[in-house]
């Protein structure tokens, strides 16, 4: 079978190693205001979704036991979010961590079969994240890592970013060596370095916001960890939760969900050495998680804009910082929860936040998820929802710092001719099937994936006469086996 595409090519001519990173600076953010920049200076938006499982006992993904993790990470891809925000454990860094992931079956959205049959190899967790990075920097999907509790399953019960077995110093080295790790891999572009810490006003052990005491202040604790992360690697965001509980100057007490409170900000604010890697990010939530006061005003829900507005949204107002929404979930449909995630939806949209979606996962006891509980069929009615606040990809650079060897072309499972090229570039198979075929040019910008939907039969046919002259590289993913090859080809 034969198939024709127009408007790109790749590649391959003799063996070579490449370090993309030597070509590619990286596609870093910054802040600018309230507005969110690419490494070109053009405005982004974050729209992207939480998968959760590596902040749990299994301290893995949670659906890896009925699916293959490559698969879900593309179905969220292609379902439009641009982002994943990764929760995990300071216990999975520790020595003696281990995972147990079984390989076997069919994937019901890919077709990959057995699944997970690489990652079956792996006894720890930071392989299976090392893993979701490349794939993640492959595919041009950014990451932001959330320290979601200092132990498993914990992030209920810690109200700080510290513990009796983790201290505020193995905490921030913790995020040091997540950050050395991934310095290369302009995919994880974001830290957010405490989840939700809380408090409320009769809990003199809980987190506060501008008391300069080093115990609880939270905003101390985020500049020190944040700048720490920076000396690591200047190009991430430092990305800061709010608290419960704050106290005003003038002693009128506030308080907001976990985390959502930001009122602090305004009167003690962060203060990083790169102020442009700074991105404050509030959580929100409706009445089926815990059914707050200003549910049940008479003015619901047109109070809730002005909640939102004195809560965090200032910052955004004021042109002090983006916001990242970092959770905000909805259950079912019908009453005060669908009333309450439609005005917010609205908001997000007119406000031009960010957010990340909770969750990818069916099993958020909050919740529920974008996926099902067969963990592959989609709730339709949630993506219809975000559906108006989906953005565009943000490219990565190509391949992080991964040094990529290319086979000779005798010996592959394909042949690419001719090359060099002018009209038109033949693939025959020659054995096997090709999961994916991820194109790019000489500078490590992705032009393209090509998945194993596409690549039905025993050959294809790329036009490139449109292409400008020079090299372009690809990597090439054999199905059913742990394979990569790179390989380029010249356009004449």
């Amino acid at each position: 079978m034969k198939t024709h595409y127009s408007t790109f090519l790749i590649a391959l001519l003799f063996a070579f190693q490449i370090s993309a990173q030597q070509n590619c600076p990286g596609n870093w953010l910054s802040i600018d205001g309230n507005k969110l920049l690419d490494t070109n200076g053009n405005e982004v938006i974050l729209a992207g979704v939480n998968w959760f499982g590596f902040e749990t006992q299994l301290s893995s993904f949670h659906g890896i036991w009925s699916r293959d993790h490559k698969s879900v990470l593309q179905q969220a891809k292609d379902l439009g979010f641009n982002c994943f925000r990764i929760p995990w454990h300071n216990l999975m860094l520790r020595d003696g961590a281990s995972i147990n992931i079984n390989s076997y079956g069919t994937d019901p959205y890919s077709g990959v079969s057995p699944m997970n049959e690489k990652e079956a190899t792996f006894t720890k967790p930071i392989e299976l994240l090392d893993e979701v990075v490349q794939w993640c920097q492959d595919n041009d999907m950014k990451i932001i890592l959330d320290c979601h509790s200092r132990n498993p399953d914990a992030y209920l019960e810690e109200k700080l970013w510290y513990t009796d077995n983790v201290s505020e110093q193995q905490w921030i080295d913790d995020w040091v060596f997540l950050t050395e790790r991934y310095k290369n891999y302009d995919a994880v572009i974001g830290m957010d370095i405490n989840n939700e810490p809380n408090g409320r006003a009769d809990n003199p052990q809980g987190a506060r916001w501008g008391n300069n005491d080093p115990a609880t202040d939270w905003r101390l604790a985020a500049e020190k960890c944040g700048n720490a992360i920076l000396k690591a690697n200047p190009n991430v965001l430092i990305i800061v939760e709010g608290i419960e509980f704050y106290r005003k100057p003038d002693g009128t007490p506030t308080s907001y969900w976990w985390g959502g409170n930001l009122q602090g900000a305004r009167d003690f604010p962060v203060r990083l050495n790169d102020p442009s890697k700074l991105m404050y990010s509030p959580h929100e939530y409706g009445p089926t998680v815990y059914d707050q006061t200003w549910f049940s005003a008479p003015d619901f829900p047109e109070n809730m804009p002005g909640i939102w507005e004195e809560q965090f949204n200032f910052l955004n107002t004021e042109g002090t910082s983006p916001l990242l929404i970092g959770e905000l979930g909805i259950r079912g449909q019908g009453g005060k929860d669908e009333i309450w995630f439609a005005k917010f939806i609205d908001f997000i949209k007119e406000k031009k936040l960010h957010y990340t979606f909770w969750a990818l996962n069916p099993n958020s006891g909050d919740t529920g998820g974008i996926l099902a509980d067969d963990w592959s069929s989609v709730v339709q009615w949630k993506m219809d929802y975000l559906q108006p606040i989906l953005s565009s990809p943000i490219p990565n650079c190509f391949a992080g710092s991964t040094t990529l060897s290319v086979t000779d072309l005798e010996t592959s499972s394909f042949n690419i001719y001719p090359n060099p090229a002018s009209q038109v570039l033949h693939f025959d198979f020659k054995q096997g099937t090709i999961q994916s075929i991820v194109i790019h040019d000489i500078n490590g910008r992705k032009i393209d994936t090509i998945h194993d939907r596409l690549l039905t039969g025993d050959s294809f046919t790329y036009d490139v006469s449109n292409l400008a002259k020079g090299m372009y590289i690809s990597t090439i993913t054999l199905a059913n086996s742990v394979e990569t090859l790179s390989k380029k080809i010249l356009i004449l």
